[in-house]
């Protein structure tokens, strides 16, 4: 019975790993339907609702008060970006609030900053 109950463990790892090496999870650069345009976009509130701004290129730390909104409820990826979008709890960018891969549904970001991505 134990090889029996090894067998079947080895065998739903290795469909985990099939799907993880398939796409099982978002890739870093996975477009959200909720920023259909260049670059990134912020939502003032949860789940991609209330104003939706762009985020301009350009380096270093902003806070997102700069493009008209008090702080991003939510976050997603827009198309050919060459960045990663790091969000901030603070607007000194010390306090992380999460990195926008695909999309960030429920956040409280204050600040951000564009990091180019490797490659």
């Amino acid at each position: 019975m134990a090889l029996s109950h090894l067998a079947v463990s080895g065998a739903a790892g290795a469909v985990l790993l099939a799907s993880a090496l398939s796409g099982g999870t978002p890739s870093a650069q996975e477009v959200s339907p909720h920023c259909q345009q260049d670059g990134y976009c912020l939502f003032s509130g949860t789940d991609f609702g209330g104003t939706k701004v762009s985020v301009p290129t350009g380096r270093g730390c902003k806070p997102v008060s700069a493009l008209g909104i008090p702080a991003a409820g939510s976050a997603a990826r827009g198309f050919g970006d060459a960045n990663a979008l790091e969000l901030y709890a603070d607007e000194a960018c010390t306090v992380s609030a999460g990195t926008v891969f695909h999309e960030i549904p429920d956040t409280a970001a204050k600040a951000y900053r564009l990091i180019p991505i490797p490659g």
